[in-house]
């Protein structure tokens, strides 16, 4: 009855899929539901539909989102109305270029229906369009939408286009640096901000050597608990290079050797974990 149930509701999104066309952005919209008590300092959320869209294994679908603070988007959340089988689907944030500030996997059960909460850690600036990207990694999903919006936005399946978006938010806090701080800890020459991120930084991680030939060290100068994102950026804010340690302890070490060649000059090494963002500036010879 689940699988009869399942390919019903996937039958009704190939249907709505065949006379729309096919899941890349919407602007996200403020609106009643599930999506209204979530605890964050702001929510970026698209409009709760009851239509829904079909998710074979490997189809990815793509909203954007406008950041409503200067922080970091900590948790994703998507309406699913049903999955085929035990599996998971992946979640992540892009900036509009293409590059990946976060990403995370979620498992899901054999007909699940419900919410799906993701936890994540992209730094985003406020004001800035951002892509919210789910794919469905080991398991055909129905996902909850809304087409044929009066909202002029835009959502593309696998580069198909639509007119509406799906039901999805991204919860978002602010941090206490400004976006001046921001800018300023990209730029190698300066020292202020740098400065004050150095002391907070070294009590957590020892970074080695720096300025660097072929690979910088990281080692953990404490246990942290949950999911730690280590990140070499250029100074533009392109992701170079990414590590991901679960729980990691006090002594145990990440290596970043990116796989390609790096000129000589300043790089930004940021290291987020729980609602914490570490930055630090290295260079390389």
């Amino acid at each position: 009855m689940k699988l009869q149930k399942f390919y019903i509701l996937a039958a009704a999104a190939m249907l709505i899929g065949a006379v729309t066309a096919q899941a890349q952005t919407a602007a996200f919209n403020a609106t009643a539901g599930p999506f209204d008590n979530l605890k964050h300092d702001c929510v970026a959320k698209a409009e709760t539909g009851s239509e829904v869209l079909l998710l074979n294994q490997g189809d990815v679908v793509v909203q954007s989102f406008t950041s409503c603070v200067a922080g970091v988007a900590n948790k994703a959340y998507a309406i699913i109305k049903q999955s085929s089988n035990f599996g998971k689907i992946e979640i992540l944030i892009e900036d509009l270029r293409g590059n990946i500030l976060a990403r995370t996997k979620v498992t899901v059960r054999e007909g699940y229906n419900g919410l799906v909460v993701a936890k994540l850690m992209a730094e985003v600036n406020k004001g800035e369009r951002y892509n919210l990207k789910i794919r469905a990694v080991s398991t055909d999903i129905v996902i909850e939408g809304r087409y044929n919006t009066d909202e002029k936005t835009h959502l593309y399946l696998n580069g198909w286009k639509l007119d509406g978006n799906i039901s999805t938010a991204v919860g978002m806090e602010e941090v206490s640096d400004t976006s001046e701080a921001l800018e300023s800890s990209r730029n190698p020459y300066s020292n202020d901000a740098i400065d004050a991120r150095a002391t907070e930084f070294g009590a957590t991680f020892s970074v080695y050597p720096n300025p660097f030939i072929d690979q910088v060290s990281i080692t953990f100068k404490k246990d942290l608990k949950g999911e730690t994102q280590v990140v070499l950026m250029d100074l533009a804010g392109n992701m170079l290079h990414r590590e991901v340690r679960l729980n990691p302890v006090t002594g145990q070490k990440v290596n970043i050797n990116p796989m390609y060649n790096l000129k000589p000059g300043a790089y930004a090494l940021r290291i987020l974990n729980d609602d914490r963002v570490f930055n630090q500036t290295i260079m390389k010879h």
